[in-house]
């Protein structure tokens, strides 16, 4: 038996162990022919595309982890269709030099993304678009809300035709990059020669991606242009991949021939994700910033998470600032530091906004009443120990309660600055962790506020 094929089926009776065996037998019972070695790759047959996006998704990992348990040498597996392996002298290894040499950012590949119910119909519309080689969805039109991640999905399709043949010529350009090349192309004095230029830019793609295309509204002059690289793109059955913030029936001052050559192939749509989806793209998130993600802890995630709902660029970047705010400054991850590092980035509460008299005046009058001072102290600028305590407490339970903003705390407080807010909240916190009278203190004005 071939070393090779002896690994693969190795690795695969270790594999069997950890898995339900109806899934074993759903991914990996056809997978049992190993075309080549080369270059360190083991290349595995898989019957078809569903069956290799799933074990490369979800596996590929854990079976090179096996793989390397039982041979010594720097071996891994890479799988491809049946189809492919007629062909085996085209398989080729794609380096990461390759990669970035690329049009598109490295890490928008399919892996990488994350879905849910508000994606997973454009998703599976995408995967369908770059592995298929008879174009059923020509163009594909991907539409949705600014941050919910179309472009990913379209440069995804990008990587995965590369991946496959690398000779293909994948060309991505945004609609705004268009209107600025035809400018460009025309402005000068060379006009015909450098039209040819750009038409053979355009008219050369294979693949043709083209990001907000909203951005040619109202401009008839590139639109006309772009409508005669569509047509001549799409009579030579070139793949198009098109993306918008919106539905082409809702594209203003658009061509009408050219919305409707828009809805001549699939539309699909990106909604706002859900808080599932939301919570894996933050798991998979700190899973690229952190060597060990259970250092933060899920109730940190979930703050993050219900925070920012309807843009996931924005939801990676409050993830990304508490991390390195935390590393930076050498402090733990702790819920609290949520609130310290995202201060100026979370809004408050609907609620909250409505009716922000009401809860200060609810928070001082209840630790006024608990601490027997006058309201007035918590405002005044008195150093006695009881009002500064009782202020500083004032301030803890409100951030913890309602996180209104350091600048509107101070504010509410006889216009202190954020550095007297926050060293506030700093005290408290460290005296909740450790007094345990302090912590009594807290949880008794915590349930008095809330009526209990």
């Amino acid at each position: 038996m071939d070393d090779s094929l002896k690994l693969w089926q190795q690795t695969l009776a270790a594999l069997k162990e950890e898995l339900d065996e109806a899934d074993f037998i759903g991914l990996f019972s056809e997978a049992n022919e190993v075309c080549k070695t080369e270059n360190n790759f083991i290349f595995v047959i898989v019957p078809n595309a569903l069956i290799k996006f799933r074990i490369e998704k979800f596996y590929t990992e854990k079976l090179n982890k096996i793989l390397a348990s039982l041979s010594k040498s720097a071996l891994r597996f890479k799988f491809i269709l049946k189809d492919d392996a007629a062909e085996t002298e085209k398989v080729s290894i794609t380096t990461k030099d390759e990669i970035n040499k690329r049009p598109l950012k490295a890490e928008y590949t399919f892996d990488n993304f994350e879905t849910g119910e508000s994606n997973r119909f454009a998703f599976l519309s995408a995967m369908k678009v770059a592995e298929t080689h008879d174009k059923i969805y020509n163009p594909l039109y991907i539409f949705g809300d600014v941050g919910l991640g179309k472009t990913h999905l379209m440069m995804a399709i990008g990587h995965y035709i590369l991946d496959n043949n690398i000779d293909t010529n994948v060309v991505y350009t945004t609609a705004q990059e268009f209107t600025e090349d035809y400018f460009i192309h025309t402005s000068t004095k060379k006009g015909k020669e450098n039209i040819e230029s750009f038409y053979n830019k355009y008219r050369n793609a294979d693949v043709l991606l083209v990001d907000d295309i909203q951005f040619l509204e109202g401009k008839q002059a590139t639109q006309e242009e772009f409508f005669k690289v569509f047509e001549f793109l799409h009579g030579q059955n070139h793949q198009i991949v098109i993306t918008s913030d919106r539905s082409t029936t809702e594209l203003k001052n658009m061509m009408i021939r050219l919305k409707s050559r828009f809805n001549w192939g699939l539309s699909v749509d990106i909604k706002v994700p859900d808080k599932p989806l939301r919570m894996n793209i933050l798991r998979r998130k700190l899973s690229f910033l952190l060597e060990n993600p259970k250092d933060v802890p899920n109730a940190v995630l979930e703050i993050i998470s219900d925070y920012f709902t309807t843009n996931i660029r924005d939801l990676e970047g409050a993830l990304r600032r508490y991390v390195t705010y935390c590393v930076s400054l050498n402090i733990p991850f702790t819920v609290e530091n949520v609130y310290v590092a995202l201060d100026r980035f979370l809004p408050e509460r609907e609620n909250e906004k409505n009716n922000n008299n009401g809860y200060f005046d609810l928070v001082k009058k209840e630790v006024a009443s608990y601490y027997q001072i006058p309201v007035g102290e918590l405002e005044s600028t008195s150093r006695k120990q009881q009002p500064t305590y009782a202020r500083q407490m004032a301030i803890y339970v409100l951030k913890s309660l309602y996180n209104p903003s350091l600048k509107t705390i101070g504010e509410k407080f006889g216009n202190r600055d954020h550095a007297t807010i926050s060293h506030s909240l700093d005290k408290i916190e460290n005296l909740v962790k450790t007094n345990s009278l302090v912590k009594c203190d807290f949880d008794i004005l915590v349930k008095r506020i809330h009526g209990e």
